[in-house]
């Protein structure tokens, strides 16, 4: 099974991204074709912004695995990324999550809550097992009755060291990703206020030894490659 890059970065200030229409919009996509068209390039691209930041924008790439994600980046990430000086002020961060289960369809919804989880760097094996094992459960419990509910993927991160969103500067941690497909923001608000998730949501509340925990939207483009499929 593969792995998917995680990506993160903050837009000039002006820029705003969406379709073709806008700079942000055509930057991005032109660059995401540029990089389906390879033959060693991802086979999926999931894009977008947060809904509730627009000025941070996310991609989400899926390979076969991180040795031929960083082959594919020597060797044509120069090219692909080329232009985005002109619409990104500075990166944010480049990483890979392990989804289950894979590909993570949740980012193919109409709009995806992105749940997020840091942990100390040496969060050990048992830890990080009990800690998924809440997040699966609140997903079992709540969301999965949900007919508003397209897919869920819940995964760590590869590496240790992701930046800690609100965190102190320079924290570094390990990472737990759920993302949850939805029909609308709209329908996820109202959600919130329901018995099933009032009565699970403290498993979230209460991973054990977390830094820090967010939660965002995003709605995201999608683009596939033509030249090779995944076996």
């Amino acid at each position: 099974m593969g792995i998917t890059e995680i990506g993160t970065s903050i837009a000039r200030p002006g820029v705003q991204f969406g379709d073709e229409t806008t700079l942000g919009g055509k930057i991005q996509l032109e660059a995401w074709r540029k990089a389906v068209s390879q033959p060693t390039g991802p086979f999926r691209i999931y894009w977008g912004n947060e809904v509730e930041d627009p000025s941070t924008t996310w991609g989400f790439f899926d390979f076969a695995s991180v040795e031929e994600h960083e082959k594919f980046a020597k060797e044509y990430g120069p090219e692909v990324v080329k232009d985005f000086p002109k619409i990104l002020s500075r990166p944010g961060f480049t990483k890979h999550v392990d989804m289950k289960p894979y590909p993570p369809t949740a980012l193919r919804a109409p709009v995806t809550e992105i749940l997020l989880a840091w942990f100390p760097p040496d969060i050990s094996p048992e830890l990080k097992d009990a800690n998924t094992k809440k997040v699966e459960l609140f997903a079992e419990k709540s969301l999965k009755a949900c007919s508003d509910i397209h897919a869920i993927n819940v995964g760590w991160g590869v590496e240790n060291d992701f930046p800690v969103r609100g965190g102190e500067e320079g924290q570094k941690g390990s990472l737990l990703a759920m993302f949850a497909g939805w029909s609308s923001i709209d329908a996820h608000v109202k959600f919130r206020e329901t018995d099933e998730f009032k009565e699970a949501i403290h498993l979230i509340r209460g991973l054990e030894g977390k830094l820090k925990l967010t939660m965002f939207h995003v709605k995201c483009g999608f683009i596939e490659n033509e030249t090779r499929k995944e076996e």
